[in-house]
This record gives C-alpha cells, structure tokens and sequence, in this order.
C-alpha cells in the first residue's frame, strides 16, 4: 500500500512534532522523508491500481479518497520542511499540494450529482464512498482543502445511510467501518455528526452479538459480513477521533517548541 503508507507517515510524523516540539525527529529522518514525498509527487493525484487500507476491497485505479491521503501527505511535508528552515522544498511542496488538490476537486468530486459528493474513483460518477482521509487535513490544521468539499459531504452523507450507519462505498451496498464513519462524523457539521454517532450507538445497543466491539458491520441489519472477521482490532481506536478536535470549532494544535 505504497501511497497508503507513505501519506500515514507524513501525516503521523507532522503530528507528533505539532504535540511534541520535537523538531529534530524531522531533522533525524529528513532524507526518508523527502524520499517518500517524491513518491507522492509522482504517484498520489492519479494513483495506479492499488490496495487502500480497505484491502479486503480489492485493488482499484484512481482511487478518489487515496489520492486525498498522499495529496494531505505532500502538504504535510511542506510543513516539516518549513519547520526545520528547508525552505525551497517547503515552498514546492506545498506548491505541488495545492496544484493538486484543485485538479482533485475537479476528479473527484461528481458536481453534477444531486446532492454533490466525492465518488469512489475518478471518472466513476455513480460511486460514493466515505471520504475519510479528509479528517487528516482538519486533524492537522492545514486548510489544504476547500471548505467547499467538507460541506458537500456532509450534506451527501445523509442521503445514503441506512439503519445502523453509512456503507463505505458503493462496491458494497450495506457494509461500513466503525473508525471511519466516526473520522467522517468529526469533521461533518452537527446534524451530520449525530446522525453518524446515534446510527453506531443504536447499533451497538439494538444488535445482539457474542463477539467484541467490531469496525466492520453492515449497516441494514447490523451483523457481521460473513467470512470477515474483525473482532476488538485496535483501529477501533478511531472512535476517538473526535476527543482531538475541539466540538465548538476546531482548535490548531500547540505551536512547536
């Protein structure tokens, strides 16, 4: 999952610099870094077919949300880059991020739909899926993405769920992630992030089951798929994704040291 991976880094080690202060961890890993960023300047606005980290869905070409993730990644890097004083690779990188983040816009997002909404893989205007990878530019304070695509998703995401939640995309017409309704649900607006957070509540609540807290179910009768079985997995974790972002407006992370 190589811009899979390579946009976590970028994301994770950004992060923990903005918690920590601890700026030479970019300075230590620098040249991994730099060399994983060029990978994504190559690779994550048109991505070649791929596994996302929804691997259990098969590999796919231009895969809309992983392409957000390694375009998020690339400004992150210009971040860093700007933190340790490289700054002609920050002024590029951040350059390339929003070159592609407006063509991304235009790939991704199906804006003759009604209601609008990003689509599972470019030129495939019939899909949808969740688009959570958008949680990493908000988690970040980057304002890499416009406004714009937050509000069409949450004002898409209503119009498709079922009983116990939203489905993950349209390969599927009933399975989702527990994580990434919750990452969809922090940067939604409020009626959206309690439609998200009562759906998995009563779900929860309503469905009988013998097995531990599960980030796979489907979302008509709230059982697991067959065959698939994701039990107490510690990407359940992203339930708490909304605990780092501030409820009344979200709050940037501590300047650095």
């Amino acid at each position: 999952m190589p811009i899979e991976e390579c946009g976590n880094h970028m994301i994770m080690v950004l992060g923990y610099v903005q918690r920590s202060g601890n700026v030479e961890y970019i300075k230590t890993h620098y040249n991994i870094l730099k060399q994983w960023a060029e990978y994504l300047v190559s690779d994550s606005l048109l991505p070649a077919e791929q596994l996302s980290t929804d691997d259990f869905a098969g590999h796919l070409v231009n895969q809309t949300n992983l392409a957000l993730k390694g375009i998020i990644g690339l400004e992150a890097m210009s971040q860093m880059s700007k933190l340790i004083n490289e700054t002609s690779d920050a002024q590029n990188y951040t350059n390339i991020a929003h070159d592609y983040i407006t063509k991304w816009v235009d790939l991704g997002i199906n804006k003759a739909d009604s209601p609008k909404h990003s689509i599972l893989n470019y030129n495939n205007v019939t899909s949808h899926g969740l688009l959570y990878n958008l949680y990493n530019d908000r988690l970040l304070d980057l304002k890499l993405v416009p406004q714009e695509v937050y509000d069409i998703q949450s004002a898409f995401y209503p119009t498709i769920k079922e009983k116990y939640g939203v489905p993950l995309d349209s390969r599927n017409p009933f399975y989702t992630k527990t994580d990434w309704e919750i990452f969809c649900a922090a940067i939604a607006n409020d009626t959206t992030q309690k439609m998200f957070i009562d759906d998995i509540a009563n779900w929860v609540n309503q469905t009988p089951t013998n097995k531990p807290f599960t980030d796979l179910y489907e979302t008509d009768d709230g059982t697991q798929p067959p065959g698939i079985g994701f039990n107490a997995r510690p990407v359940i974790g992203g339930v708490f994704a909304l605990l780092l972002l501030d409820k009344e407006g979200y709050t940037a992370p501590a300047k650095v040291l």
